[in-house]
């Protein structure tokens, strides 16, 4: 290695990452930027320079994370976990009710903090350290799954199903990379699927219940919760190849309250056209790329399999959200990560790359990113 490759690396572990995550993230300014002139005919509004400041502060977070020797978090597992877990209750308490749903903390001024975005790190983290400290058997792995299915529970009681679909395949990857046997994950997949319409009927909101009915049956009410599948469709297509730019043009979203969050990519879809949306689905594979890459290089089981949860639990949500933009999912109101107003997600996300960063930088040997053997217990 030369010295100024030495010093790229002292600087920012794995670039290729780091520029990924900044380009998707300026393409969150452009949507910033073109609904500011929309409305206001002006370039600077103030939800634009909030989503710059919440990005300058997630680069902070990015920064001081992949400084940081992931290591330590292995200790501090439980004591995140635990206050993951109270900011999740907290919310029942002291949350404002926003868009049908109870998921943020209002902190006077405008600024709200949403818990279930920090506690997806904080059961990637605890989950990992649970892992770190025996074998793959199917009982640590029911542990493990419990571990998860806890904090999945308290989201999806807010309600929030998104983010608790993105929980539970997370805590996939991560058993798998872990070298929990194919029988007991394919058992359990089937156990989950016979019983998801009993949990469609029993614990799933009445105006969750209408998205579906929406889903299915798009013409159900289309001036009513059938509107917003209909301008989806119409972003997209007035959107063509390269997109109506963003310079302020009239919007097929302008009626849908939160396109700037969980229609992002219809958004970018509208301004930046065909071009733009498949470039923001390159970048999401360069950064599952990039982060599968650091848990393969990762030197001990904690890394391995922290990376795995992170990397997944970013993407996964990036295909969900595109998934519901597409009209190939119902919609589940998950913001797009890097891209979507929002400073908890995106402080959360920035975050959650720095500890890839940190991870990539103990970089070791190469190994299987799907376990084939189990670690041995340390006890």
């Amino acid at each position: 290695m030369t010295a100024m490759a030495r010093i790229r690396s002292a600087i920012v572990p794995d670039a290729v990452l780091v520029i990924a995550a900044c380009l998707l993230a300026t393409g969150g300014l452009l949507i910033g930027h073109a609904i500011a002139m929309e409305e206001a005919r002006r370039a600077i509004s103030g939800e634009f320079v909030r989503q710059a400041v919440y990005i300058a502060l997630g680069l902070v977070a990015l920064g001081v994370a992949s400084k940081t020797d992931y290591r330590v978090l292995r200790t501090l597992a439980p004591h995140l976990f635990v206050v993951a877990t109270i900011g999740l209750l907290l919310v029942f308490v002291l949350g404002s009710h926003q868009y049908g749903a109870r998921r943020w903390i209002s902190l006077g001024g405008g600024i709200t903090v949403q818990p279930s975005e920090f506690a997806k790190i904080a059961v990637c983290i605890a989950g990992a350290a649970f892992a770190a400290e025996r074998a793959a058997t199917g009982r640590a792995a029911t542990v493990l799954l419990a571990l998860f299915a806890f904090t999945a529970a308290l989201i999806v009681v807010e309600p929030d199903l998104g983010t608790a679909i993105v929980i539970g395949l997370t805590w996939f990857a991560a058993a798998l990379a872990w070298g929990v046997s194919w029988r007991y994950l394919g058992g359990l997949t089937a156990l989950g699927l016979s019983m998801f319409p009993l949990a469609l009927a029993v614990a799933i909101p009445d105006y969750q219940r209408e998205r579906l009915a929406v889903f299915l049956d798009p013409a159900r009410d289309p001036l009513g919760s059938g509107f917003t599948l209909r301008q989806i469709e119409v972003a997209f297509s007035a959107g063509g190849a390269t997109g109506r730019g963003f310079n302020g043009a009239p919007s097929a979203l302008s009626g849908v309250a939160p396109r700037s969050s969980d229609f992002a990519f219809a958004q970018l879809g509208e301004f930046g056209g065909a071009v733009i949306t498949v470039a923001v689905i390159a970048l999401f594979a360069v950064i599952a790329w990039r982060g599968y890459r650091a848990a393969v290089g990762a030197p001990d089981e904690f890394g391995r399999v922290l990376a795995v949860g992170l990397t997944t639990a970013i993407v996964a949500q990036a295909f969900l959200h595109i998934a519901v933009n597409m009209r190939l999912f119902p919609a589940t109101g998950i913001p797009l990560p890097f891209v979507s107003t929002g400073g908890s997600a995106l402080v959360a996300v920035f975050t959650a790359v720095g500890i890839i960063e940190s991870i990539a930088a103990h970089r070791s040997s190469m190994r299987p990113l799907v376990a084939t053997t189990r670690p041995r217990s340390s006890r």
